[in-house]
């Protein structure tokens, strides 16, 4: 998964909440500046960035093997 794509699924996750980038900044304490450039796919977050983004719009993180086939 890419930036554009983490990007897309955190702005439409938070659009279906109804809710602002300012709320989800204030919710997670990361920067306003920093939720709009994880959603434009121009940031590459941490994980522990991400993880209080996604905790903020009730999703979680999930690491799969993929198959080497």
């Amino acid at each position: 998964m890419n930036n554009q794509q983490i990007g897309k699924i955190v702005q439409e996750r938070r659009d279906y909440l109804n809710l602002t980038q300012k709320d989800v900044a204030e919710m997670s304490g990361i920067t306003f500046k920093s939720i709009s450039e994880i959603e434009l796919g121009r940031r590459n977050p941490s994980i522990n960035t991400l993880n209080r983004v996604l905790d903020v719009l009730g999703l979680i993180l999930s690491v799969q093997i993929k198959s080497m086939n």
